[in-house]
């Protein structure tokens, strides 16, 4: 059995020279890990940028990774078994010095048609939570039992080192919306999650985990919220399960904007923080969203933009469509035929079509948020599904790899022409938000934005590990500066007087 093991993360940390204040030991498990974690939201399987950052994070101070099973609909672990093997094979790492987090409960995509397809046979997924078209949830240990063994076999890994349950709190939206008395829904919620930490314990026992607990993006609400998790209520729960249970870390989101986990008093009768209750308990704390916040309007991004004018977009853009749509047509004309593609695809010709689709991007978009929705929640995940199945039916033949190759360049300029475009309002506000930063402390004034912002989260007593998407090299570097950055002299200095 390979996992993560104290001995193995701390010779880790002292390897890669970590100061200090940026690792920590990652409660009860032992573990040393560093401070910053790679967030696996957005990266996937056969994306050479992304598993090139993630090899530049793993060799760089960083043994602690997030994904999910639904992050790019398994691609994201995909791709962190295939760099993690690599390595391995390399002996550039060992596996017990790498701290491995996944979550289980979303149902898109690939889980979603498996669920309907058990429907149809007769043998449906017990008490599956239907949120909306495209979007149900669940926790039934009978669900978590065929997803961590996918999990398992996408990581490449025989133990998974944490399981998360993700956001259980779907079932109480949709309890909400379907007007069930909040008593009532309050009391299914625990029983639900009572028998999915059971679960995950006798995981434990059977030697396919290590430790378990809640990813939830209600942890840090006020305590009268009508989809508030109470972690209170969570640790009762997980005491029923014996004084040796393996319930050791939870997750949530915090930034700037979102501060509930530090300020908002929901435990204990409103006398603890969700910090205050975690430490005193010997959780682990991951903190994610770092540099999204949602805000009462929106999502504001907190980092800085690269910008373009929209005369100098007009400039470019229209060369850089006429590239992709040349390479669009290849596919169709002579790439899809020569590899036996276009008779074993129905449509074939709509599976890129970015060019077309695109053509009025420069002026359709109303702001950064809608374009980033798009970009992130449409574009991204159609391109990178198309290309991994594509992939995987071709071999990955030669014609294929230098055919993706020069596609992913030619979609990566249009979609950063039109980021640039689009980031001009986002760029304002970002620069009046460090303007006041830079006025409570100036010895930001030099940093990026994000750098400041994931310092403040740092040095925020209580936070273990702050979680930052880095699908990119440059996004790496720009974590690590900020975790090896000095240490703020009063650890709730900059989180206060941002509050302020």
């Amino acid at each position: 059995m390979s996992a993560a093991t104290p001995q193995a993360t701390q010779a880790f940390c002292a390897r890669h020279n970590l100061p200090e204040h940026a690792r920590r030991v990652f409660g009860k498990t032992g573990w040393h890990v560093s401070r910053l974690g790679f967030g696996c939201y957005r990266i996937a399987a056969g994306n050479l940028a992304h598993a090139e950052a993630l090899q530049f994070a793993l060799t760089n101070g960083i043994n602690l990774i997030d994904t999910s099973t639904n992050y790019g609909d398994g691609e994201s672990e995909q791709l962190v078994g295939q760099v993690l093997q690599e390595l391995l094979a390399q002996n550039k790492l060992a596996r017990e010095e790498i701290a491995v987090v996944s979550k289980v409960g979303y149902v898109q995509g690939q889980n979603l048609r498996l669920a309907q397809e058990r429907e149809r046979r007769g043998m449906p997924f017990p008490e599956m939570v239907k949120y909306m078209e495209g979007c149900w949830h669940c926790i039934h240990p009978e669900f978590l039992e065929d997803q961590l063994e996918r999990s398992l076999a996408r990581l490449q890994l025989s133990f998974l080192d944490v399981l998360l349950l993700h956001n259980p709190e779907y079932f109480l939206s949709h309890a909400k919306q379907q007007h069930m008395p909040l008593h009532e829904a309050r009391a299914e919620y625990y029983r639900r999650l009572a028998a999915a930490l059971f679960f995950l314990e006798s995981k434990v026992a059977e030697g396919k985990l290590a430790w378990y607990g809640i990813s939830s993006n209600t942890f840090p609400r006020a305590n009268d919220d009508s989809e508030f998790t109470a972690l209170e209520e969570v640790w009762k729960i997980a005491e029923r399960l014996g004084a040796q249970h393996h319930f050791a870390v939870i997750q949530f989101p915090m930034n700037l904007f979102e501060s509930g986990a530090v300020f908002e008093k929901n435990q204990s009768a409103g006398r603890q923080t969700l910090l205050e209750f975690a430490r005193e308990h010997g959780l682990a704390t991951l903190a994610n969203r770092p540099l999204n916040a949602m805000t009462v309007r929106d999502m504001m991004r907190l980092a800085d933009f690269k910008t373009m004018s929209l005369q100098r977009a007009e400039e470019i853009y229209p060369q850089q469509l006429a590239t992709l749509a040349r390479l669009e047509k290849e596919f169709v004309d002579r790439l899809a035929p020569e590899l036996g593609l276009s008779s074993r695809l129905e449509n074939f010709e709509q599976i890129f079509n970015w060019a077309a689709q695109l053509e009025r991007g420069l002026r359709f978009f109303r702001d950064w948020s809608h374009w980033d929705h798009v970009h992130q929640y449409n574009i991204t995940p159609h391109c990178e599904h198309a290309l991994h199945v594509l992939r995987a039916l071709t071999g990955q033949a030669q014609a294929w790899s230098a055919w993706e190759k020069r596609y992913r360049s030619a979609l990566d300029e249009v979609l950063q022409t039109l980021s640039a475009v689009h980031s001009r309002n986002a760029a304002e506000k970002s620069r009046a938000l460090k303007a006041r930063l830079e006025h409570s402390m100036p010895e930001f004034a030099a940093a990026p934005l994000s750098q400041t912002a994931l310092r403040i989260l740092l040095n925020t007593e209580g936070v273990d590990a702050v979680l930052l998407g880095m699908r990119r090299r440059s996004y790496v570097t720009d974590g690590l500066q900020a975790l090896r950055a000095s240490p703020l002299p009063n650890k709730t200095a900059g989180y206060l007087l941002w509050k302020n």
